[in-house]
């Protein structure tokens, strides 16, 4: 298991343990032990018995989930389920911002600067949204303190992308909607700084929607990718990516 897996999983269940908590009681404590207990059970039979376990794509393909979760929990007016999930989604985010360093780029320190702001802007983002659940930020200032955060991470991914367009494991159509994505992460703070609040809440619709279809191409990509292999000294060894 990979030190971005770890620290994504544990993240993820001290922020699910939190939120189960909260709307379900004991029972959501519950529930966490029994994923805490049976997720390295399906890692490890994963690992044996069919395909070789990603924590990246694993967390990428969840981070999707959760955002497309508070998508509907804004539709159907569930407003704590939806601040709950954006919490779990930028959790979330902060180990796909780590995997997209594995993204090979033609300026490979331009990206080691930009992916560098990019992580500290997630663990900005997970900070005012945990305020955000606590009650602590909301309305109007809600908007304009998340505006940085997610303009700076819509520039990494964007970076991440463009530079390396096209390149293996991710290929033109993720890199695609990774374009899309970053641009639309942008977007949205444009329009919060202009002040068109009702421009925003479209754009980030429509941002969401991106990224979910982009997590999920990344998160097949990083499944199918093979480790490329090496000959050394007549003997065929697998040089394991750090993904």
């Amino acid at each position: 298991m990979g030190w971005t897996g770890v620290f994504g999983y544990l993240a993820a269940i001290v922020v699910a343990t939190l939120l189960l908590s909260r709307w379900l009681g004991w029972t959501g404590r519950l529930l966490v032990i029994c994923l805490v207990l049976a997720l390295p059970v399906v890692v490890v039979l994963a690992r044996n018995w069919w395909h070789p376990f990603r924590w990246s794509s694993a967390l990428a393909l969840v981070s999707a989930l959760a955002l497309l979760g508070s998508l509907v929990s804004q539709y159907v007016g569930w407003i704590e389920g939806r601040d709950g999930l954006l919490l779990l989604w930028t959790v979330l985010l902060l180990a796909v911002a780590i995997t997209l360093f594995t993204h090979p780029m033609r300026g490979p320190a331009w990206g080691l600067f930009v992916g560098f702001w990019g992580a500290v802007a997630v663990i900005w983002l997970i900070v005012l949204q945990a305020l955000a659940v606590a009650g602590i930020l909301h309305g109007s200032a809600y908007s304009e303190w998340i505006a940085w955060p997610l303009a700076i991470i819509g520039i990494w991914i964007f970076v991440a992308s463009a530079t390396g367009f096209g390149e293996p494991p991710f290929g033109q159509v993720v890199d695609a909607l990774g374009l899309l994505t970053g641009a639309g992460l942008v977007s949205i703070s444009i329009a919060t700084w202009s002040g068109a609040e009702d421009l925003s809440k479209t754009i980030a619709a429509g941002a969401a929607i991106a990224y979910c279809l982009w997590s999920l191409g990344l998160a097949w990509a990083l499944w199918r990718y093979q480790p490329p292999r090496e000959t050394r000294r007549g003997t065929a060894s697998t040089a394991e990516a750090p993904i």
